[in-house]
Formats: structure tokens, C-alpha cells, sequence
């Protein structure tokens, strides 16, 4: 963690000098380096983008110590932009959720039909053609069929405006060395969700743009690690190239596709025999393989919205508790005025 700081009584940062200043600003980036090197490898992957949101809280949590520890009581210019710019990382959570919820759904539906289609007895034709239309047809906007989500506009563009205030404080008048020290941490962590979150999307969109996408600031000591992430992340988007774009980043949502093809050569196995046993055992086989992969998928993307709604949750917590101040620190200076 960063340096420590005078107490609450205390004038905070008003009494600490530049050098100090700047001691507690390297100590903030080293808060950050450590956790992020904790990332590597990179992954593609449920259990690692998990990691990576859990990364976030303990690195919102950890501003929420700075600003505290620094902003002067009578500070609220500060206050009232921190809690403006914390909406942004509300609502690329709320997106990010969104999209899980949405793959999800989809894939709930997958699981209950191969489980009607390796029940016993001999599946009907009917079902067959219901099950293979499920695997291989889109269902409902935004999502193709590998099972994706395809819409991935909205939360990009809330991905981008989360990053763009890198390098602008966003205050009226002068801005103290306090004042820097703060918006800066507030930004890199802000920069880091928007990273995080850009991973995500991603990993979870079907698409053909630009992975990650964001520019990582050279201003930042910890840029490296993001940038060995990000390599990582696109070299295996770059295999996924040479396969099949369409089945997305997320190592477990290609497990997930590969089994569905089985699943649909033994449908048109079956079909094609007229509903000989061999065939329609390998069928329930397969099925059963695609319902196992999908449940174990569906647990961990419930996981992984789970995360993002702690790290919901841990920006709810903080705003409430500075906006709480900066509500008591209006009626101190209202009294004061009025004495």
C-alpha cells in the first residue's frame, strides 16, 4: 500500500511538501504494479478475467484511502468530480453485467435442449430439427451463432469515455499539487477499469474490431504489465484468427463451440441413418459432453457478473461515503456562514 498519511484530524495533505507529495504518488503506483504483476500470464479466460475485476476493487478501495487521507475537509470541487467521474464506472459495469446476463440466457436454453435430447428413448425428428436449430441460428438481437454476443457499440463507448480523461483534471480553477496527486489516482484506476473492462468485451464480444483498443499512458510506471497483458491477449486473438474469428477470445466459449459441432455431425448422423442406435448413442454421448462444458461455462460467467457487481457495489459503498461528507462538510461551511 502507499505511505502513510496523517490522521483525520490532521490537515491532511496541506501540511506535506512536494517531495512528499510525489513519495506518496510513486507508493500509489507501486499499490498498483504489484497486483497487477499478479496477472501474469495473461488469459483469455473466466477464472483470470475474474482475477482482473477482483484486482479493480481492491484498487477503487485503495483511492478511496488516498482521497480520504488527502482532501482537506473544505475540499469539495474534488469531492464533486470524483463522484461525476465514479458514475462512468457504474455504468460500464451495469454494461459488462448486461452482456453476461444476455450470453447466459443463451446458453440456459443450449443446456435444457440437449438435456431433452440425451434423455432415453429416441429423440423425434421434431426435436432434432428444434435442438439444431438452437445450435445453429441466432436468438434474439445482438448475439450470432457461436452463441456470442455480437452488440458490443454501447459498452465500448463507455469503455472509451472511462479512459479518456487521462491527462485532464476536469476542475474549474487552479489545481493544488493535492488536488493533482489525487485526480491522478483517481484516473489511473479509472484507466485500469477501463482496460479491465475492455478485456472483457473482448473476450465475450464476437467481433472483428480491435482487441482491447486503448492506448496504455507511458506516464504510468505500471503500463508495462498492461502492455504485456494486452500482448497476450491479442496473440491469442490472432490464433483465434487462423481457426474461427467468429467463436470469440473466452477459452471456455470455444470449448463450448467445439463440442456444439460435434453434436451437430451426430445430429445429421442420426438423421441421416433414420435413428440407428450406434448413431443415436453417440448423439446422447456428445450432447451430454456439450451440456457438462455449458454448466461449467455458466457457473463461471456467473462468477465473473458476480465480480463485477462487487466491484458495483465497492464504487456504490465509496461514493455514498463522500457524498455523505461532502453533504456534512456543506452544512459545517452553511453554519460557519451563519455565525
Amino acid at each position: 500500500m502507499y505511505t502513510r498519511l496523517p490522521s483525520p484530524g490532521d490537515n491532511k495533505g496541506a501540511k506535506l511538501t512536494a517531495v512528499e507529495l510525489d513519495s506518496i504518488s510513486s507508493s500509489f503506483d507501486d499499490s498498483l504494479r504489484s497486483p497487477l504483476s499478479g496477472l501474469s500470464p495473461a488469459s483469455a479466460s473466466l477464472p483470470w478475467l475474474l482475477s482482473a475485476v477482483a484486482v479493480l476493487s481492491t484498487a477503487h478501495s485503495a483511492v478511496r484511502s488516498l482521497i480520504y487521507e488527502l482532501i482537506s475537509d473544505g475540499d469539495n470541487s474534488l469531492l464533486s468530480w470524483y463522484l461525476d467521474n465514479s458514475m462512468k464506472v457504474l455504468g460500464v459495469c451495469n454494461r459488462i453485467c448486461s452482456e453476461i446476463e444476455r450470453l447466459c440466457l443463451h446458453h440456459v436454453e443450449r443446456k435444457m435442449v440437449m438435456k431433452l435430447l440425451r434423455s432415453e428413448g429416441n429423440p423425434s425428428q421434431e426435436l432434432i430439427r428444434q435442438a439444431r436449430d438452437l445450435l445453429t441460428d441466432s436468438v434474439g438481437e445482438g448475439e450470432g451463432n457461436s452463441g456470442h454476443v455480437t452488440s458490443g457499440g454501447e459498452v465500448e463507448e463507455l469503455i472509451g469515455d472511462l479512459a479518456s480523461g487521462i491527462g485532464m483534471l476536469a476542475l474549474q480553477g487552479e489545481v493544488s499539487p493535492v488536488d493533482r496527486v489525487v485526480c491522478r489516482a483517481v484516473q489511473a484506476v479509472n484507466f485500469l477499469t477501463a482496460f479491465v473492462a475492455a478485456v472483457i468485451s473482448s473476450a465475450l464480444l464476437s467481433s472483428s474490431g480491435a482487441v482491447v483498443g486503448l492506448c496504455v499512458p507511458e506516464e504510468f510506471p505500471w503500463g508495462d504489465s498492461l502492455r504485456s497483458i494486452e500482448s497476450t491477449i491479442i496473440m491469442e486473438s490472432r490464433h483465434g484468427e487462423e481457426t474461427d474469428r467468429k467463436t470469440g477470445l473466452l477459452k471456455e466459449l470455444h470449448d463450448v463451440e467445439a463440442r456444439k459441432r460435434h453434436v451437430l455431425e451426430a445430429m445429421d448422423e442420426v438423421v441421416a441413418s433414420g435413428g440407428c442406435g450406434e448413431n443415436v448413442g453417440r448423439m446422447r454421448d456428445v450432447a451430454a459432453g456439450l451440456e457438462e462444458a455449458t454448466e461449467s461455462m455458466l457457473k463461471e460467467l456467473y462468477g465473473l457478473r458476480d465480480g463485477v457487481t462487487d466491484l458495483f457495489l465497492t464504487v456504490t459503498r465509496i461514493r455514498k461515503q463522500m457524498l455523505n461528507e461532502f453533504r456534512v462538510s456543506l452544512w459545517d461551511g452553511h453554519r460557519q456562514s451563519r455565525a
